[in-house]
């Protein structure tokens, strides 16, 4: 089969569930990549509400962009995966892309791509940030998982370390890029709120930690909870205090642990928009993020040490790899072992101030590679190498299996 000429793909469609939150950022600057190089970007967005980021505020209408909601009044939880699909499909007819970026293949944009892709001969380049350990699976699954991954033609992941899952599932290190968990670093790097603006009242004027994340059972804030409490009277703890902002359904079972935050030193902070909690960010000593299992990234830490945070983050979030350097710009530890974690806050209580500056210093360094531009350079890339390749056929299961996949919405 002859090699598709470069000149081939001059429209691209961009299609999930929802962009928010860190999506428009992340669009605007592949867009203007694309811009340059001939490419016309579309983006499909398949529900206007809902998400687990439903909390962020309303987005502006991105002038940038050619941006289509097919369900604007709709939560993802309330369409049918059917109905996403045939939605999909349908405005993927209309604007007949060269090629077609989309989410994890379990979602409905992810499966209503791939199937179109497939029926047109068109390339397909999904992105996705799960691991094999995040999500355990039964084998059967994994191998239904294996046979529509053989229909894609590239994947843009978040780094090196999510490396093992993809080759589990049958890409090849060429076909793997990188750069799809990125946050706008120069939005996080300046506090544009007046210096003189304090904290709420009654918070702490001692340093403290801080975490920010939905309440659920997968961040384990109990567990950094009753760490941080157990040795709250240690002469190197003696002086701090641990600001939690988010909420959840473990809100009123983690504020009964907390106590009295005057005593206990815990206080809370319901969710906040992104620029509030920049303040936040420039305010606090260092992040902490303890979770224990599900954390495909955690894009707090990368939010933190734009900011110039060091940061003490959990081994099984799927950031600990790439961008913490145990020692320099933070501490990994143990999430399952509330000795591990008290053992990491004392660690860090103990350093003087210069050492703690020094390391969020370290930080900035660090995630200064992995900001925008990461991200656009892994979906240029990506889209290179599969204009330069022939499309893939796929197995022959696979080609069968996404004939009736539809996805599902099963947000974590």
């Amino acid at each position: 089969m002859a090699v598709k000429p470069a000149s081939m793909i001059r429209k691209v469609v961009i299609v999930h569930t929802d962009f928010r939150l860190y999506w428009p950022s992340r669009l605007r600057h592949l867009n203007r990549c694309f811009v340059r190089r001939g490419v016309d970007l579309f983006v499909i967005e398949i529900a206007g509400k809902g998400s687990p980021y439903s909390f962020s505020e309303g987005r502006t209408p991105e002038k940038e962009l050619c941006w289509i909601q097919l369900f604007s009044n709709c939560d993802m939880e309330d369409i049918a995966a059917g109905q996403a699909v045939d939605a999909v499909i349908g405005k993927l007819n209309e604007l007949d892309p060269d090629a077609v970026i989309a989410g994890a293949i379990a979602f409905p944009a992810g499966a209503a791509a791939t199937r179109w892709c497939l029926q047109k001969k068109k390339p397909i380049i999904l992105f996705d940030d799960v691991r094999l350990a995040d999500v355990p699976r039964p084998i059967y699954i994994n191998w239904v998982k294996k046979q529509v991954y053989s229909l894609i033609d590239a994947m843009v992941i978040p780094a090196s370390s999510h490396d093992p899952t993809y080759r589990y599932f049958g890409f090849s290190k060429e076909m793997l890029f990188y750069g799809v968990n990125a946050v706008d670093n120069s939005f996080f790097s300046c506090d544009s709120t007046s210096p003189s603006r304090s904290l709420p009242q009654g918070f702490p004027e001692s340093p403290f930690l801080l975490g920010v994340g939905r309440q659920i059972p997968k961040k384990n804030w109990k567990t950094l909870i009753a760490a941080f409490r157990n040795i709250a009277d240690n002469s190197h703890a003696a002086s701090w205090s641990l600001v939690l902002i988010g909420d959840g359904p473990e809100h009123a079972e983690l504020t009964a642990l907390a106590g009295d935050p005057l005593e206990s030193r815990v206080f809370f902070v319901s969710f906040i928009q992104q620029k509030e909690l920049v303040h936040y960010y420039h305010q606090a000593a260092a992040l902490v993020l303890p979770s224990f299992f599900g954390e495909t990234w955690g894009l707090v830490v990368n939010e933190a040490m734009a900011a110039g945070l060091p940061v003490l983050v959990s081994a099984k979030c799927g950031c600990s790899e790439t961008l913490v350097q145990d020692g320099l710009n933070g501490y990994v530890f143990d999430p399952d072992s509330q000795e591990a974690i008290e053992e990491a806050l004392l660690k860090f209580f103990s350093l003087d101030k210069a050492r703690r500056d020094a390391m969020g210093a370290a930080s900035l360094g660090i995630v200064a590679d992995w900001g925008l531009e990461r991200f656009s350079h892994g979906m240029c890339e990506a889209l290179d190498f599969v204009q330069a390749k022939s499309k893939r056929r796929g197995t022959l299961a696979g080609r069968f299996i996404i004939r009736f996949w539809n996805g599902r919405y099963c947000p974590t």
